[in-house]
């Protein structure tokens, strides 16, 4: 009988303990989660500032590209004016 209680008493330890597991499981996935959420937001943030960055070196390329053609523009008319060139 004494095995028997042995046995039942390591039986009903061996369930306690693994009842105890699922609630430590749940917790880190769930931080395991906000975790990758957290990543996840400082990528896209990232990807956004590296998007306005490309769109305003693109817009400032852009202004110094008509800068460039205005004044060429302006000088040929110069030129022309002056009857240097035809």
């Amino acid at each position: 009988m004494k095995k028997v209680f042995a046995i039942a008493a390591v039986a009903s330890m061996a369930v306690l303990a693994s009842c105890g597991n699922a609630e430590d499981l749940a917790k880190k996935m769930q931080d395991s989660i906000a975790k990758a959420d957290s990543m996840l937001q400082v990528q896209m943030a990232a990807a956004a500032d590296s998007t306005k960055k490309a769109d305003s070196i693109a817009a400032e390329e852009a202004k110094a590209k008509a800068s460039a053609d205005s004044a060429a523009a302006a000088a040929h008319a110069d030129s022309v004016a002056k009857k240097l060139i035809k």
